[in-house]
């Protein structure tokens, strides 16, 4: 996703889901995946995301640190990528939002993608009761007739409805389903941009 816009806008005033992937993930444990959970404190679909904060205080993160430790020790790439890891960890975020943030641009440098990033919260856009008008809003500030959604979105927007405000949508259908994680493990840097670089615009 990241690879495929110039412009990454992390959507981080919007209600948290439950259940959803903002806090979760997948890697490799033990030759199958493993679904692997950030704790959260107070965690609420009433809250925005950017406050909903991480759990410090219980023991799952260290556990989680360890696991992917065990997990990935003889992988080629462990000692490259294992240190961007604990830096994630180390920083110890308040908010989910942030964590996640610090995240994607870690990973986003490590693979040397060039592509623009900012945060909605720290924006300023205009808001509505609307969640179309809303994201309309965020390409007309940015000057943008180009949306690009994950692919889950198509249950949600329809290409019609974009196109009257003169925007272009399209949903992105990548590869895999495990955490960047584990692909930065297994292999070099230019084989993951060759497959980054392979998706699909519907």
């Amino acid at each position: 996703m990241v690879a495929s816009v110039d412009l990454f806008i992390f959507y981080d005033d919007v209600h948290y889901i439950k259940g959803g992937w903002i806090n979760r993930n997948k890697i490799i444990s033990g030759n199958k995946e493993y679904l692997f959970t950030i704790p959260l404190a107070d965690a609420s679909s009433f809250k925005l995301i950017k406050d909903t904060g991480v759990n410090w205080k219980v023991k799952d993160i260290p556990k989680l640190l360890s696991n992917i430790k065990m997990s990935y020790a003889r992988a080629p790439y462990f000692k490259d990528v294992m240190p961007i890891v604990e830096d994630i960890f180390s920083r110890r975020q308040e908010t989910i939002s942030q964590m996640a943030i610090d995240s994607v641009m870690a990973f986003s440098r490590y693979l040397g993608i060039g592509t623009q990033f900012k945060v909605s919260s720290q924006e300023g856009y205009a808001r509505t009761d609307d969640r179309l008008q809303n994201l309309v809003n965020i390409l007309n500030a940015e000057k943008s007739d180009h949306y690009i959604n994950p692919i889950g979105g198509m249950e949600l927007y329809t290409k019609e409805e974009f196109a009257q405000h003169g925007i272009k949508l399209n949903f992105i259908k990548g590869q895999g389903s495990l955490s960047i994680i584990d692909v930065c493990m297994s292999r070099p840097v230019d084989k993951i941009k060759e497959t980054i670089s392979n998706y699909t615009l519907i």
